[in-house]
């Protein structure tokens, strides 16, 4: 990784003289108030804890070649260590610990600095470093960049590469990987896309991705074959109006280690200038409906490698959001697990303090019968082991 952030330190030097140079970012401080949680025979003290953190972006723009760079680096605060994962660049930012994921990533830096399992711990994420051509064929991007799947407004069944589990805070920047992407378009409305992801273990967490879009006759398609961690995907989306309302219908087949299908439908309305809504349902078949199960199938590969985090088989998500004023957007969000009948609720508000400055505030409240810990530890419902939160949020953007 050192090699590879001097190689682009140099590019950047070069094309210093006759390049656009862009430098921007943003600070961020998310505080988090979670309740105490009665697991008998033990109980969970209330939590304090607050994020700190800071994103520098430098973007050199030449007539065909750029350089994007992204770093940042922060600081998390909590009052107790025990049993928290504090992320403030993964997946799962403040939130139960889970089986280490694929990062699909061929180098890093160490990301966190200094001892994990203090209350607080310092993080740095090298989140963007790659190289862009505009090629006459194409575009052609080397390094560590985003890369997204998917036709689903909320949970996406093709999208394998570290997608944001729906209570991450910090969903603003997609988290990146290590790819080598072409991109070539097929006149004004398809493009043939395709890559190698690169992770540090070789073929065991790499990839290798080939995805067709197209729009016909109304009908936005999208076609996509993955091989991800010796396993294979084959994925559909399909998004189109149904009269006043917006559809879709995203689907993917999963062979391997584990043979299953995921699907999301959904539907989504305007009921005016100020009211949206959005239903969809969500099939994930590498859960299960037996909650006892949650635990072991944790350290499967669909949920160490394949993207997935959601532990039943039948979701229902429907959303609300109402914007009250041009600087003040108010939204609510259900994920209603069909198995087991456990809840997770997010109600936020946020409001634009002025160009630069935003406030938020958000509730996560959770609903579902509690787990047993004795004799054996077993999960009785998906979101009943969790404990409320409140999150205050700043943003500041530069």
């Amino acid at each position: 990784m050192i090699r590879y952030a001097s190689f682009a330190i140099a590019l950047l030097a070069s094309f210093y003289s006759h390049a656009e140079t862009r430098v921007y970012g943003y600070l961020k401080n998310y505080s988090l108030v979670q309740d105490s949680l009665e697991l008998t025979p033990f109980k969970v003290d209330k939590l304090y804890s607050s994020q700190f953190s800071g994103r520098a972006m430098i973007d050199v723009l030449a007539d065909r070649f750029a350089v994007q760079i992204h770093y940042e680096a922060g600081r998390d605060f909590n009052s107790d260590s025990a049993g928290f994962d504090t992320k403030s660049f993964g997946n799962n930012a403040i939130g139960p610990s889970l089986p280490k994921r694929n990062t699909y990533r061929w180098s890093d830096i160490t990301t966190t600095v200094g001892d994990e399992n203090n209350k607080s711990v310092t993080r740095q994420n090298l989140d963007r470093l790659n190289v862009q051509w505009n090629l006459s064929a194409g575009d052609l991007t080397l390094g560590r960049q985003a890369i997204t799947f998917g036709s689903a407004r909320i949970i996406n069944p093709t999208d394998v590469f570290l997608p944001f589990d729906v209570q991450t805070l910090n969903t603003e920047y997609r988290v990146g990987i290590d790819a080598i992407r072409f991109q070539r378009p097929l006149g004004q409305l398809s493009e043939f896309d395709t890559g190698i992801v690169l992770g540090d273990k070789g073929a065991k967490d790499s990839a290798a991705f080939l995805r067709f879009k197209t729009s016909l006759q109304g009908n936005d398609i999208e076609v996509s074959a993955i091989r991800f961690s010796e396993q294979n995907l084959i994925g559909a989306g399909l998004e189109r109006s149904l009269g006043p309302l917006g559809s879709w219908l995203e689907v993917a087949s999963v062979s391997g280690d584990q043979d299953y299908v995921r699907a999301s439908l959904g539907l989504d309305y305007g009921f005016s200038e100020n009211w949206f809504a959005m239903l969809e349902y969500h099939y994930n078949g590498a859960g299960t409906d037996n909650s006892t199960e949650y635990l072991s199938q944790l350290s499967t590969r669909p949920y160490t490698a394949g993207g997935v985090f959601l532990l039943g088989e039948h979701y229902l998500i429907p959303s609300l959001s109402w914007q009250v004023s041009p600087l003040t957007n108010t939204a609510v969000q259900m994920l209603v697990n069909l198995d087991d009948q456990s809840v997770f609720t997010n109600i936020s508000i946020d409001f634009s303090v002025s160009d630069n400055l935003y406030v938020g505030l958000s509730l996560f409240a959770f609903n579902g019968d509690p787990p047993e810990l004795l004799p054996t530890p077993a999960l009785n419902s998906e979101y009943g082991s969790n404990a409320d939160r409140l999150i205050v949020s700043l943003r500041y953007y530069f």
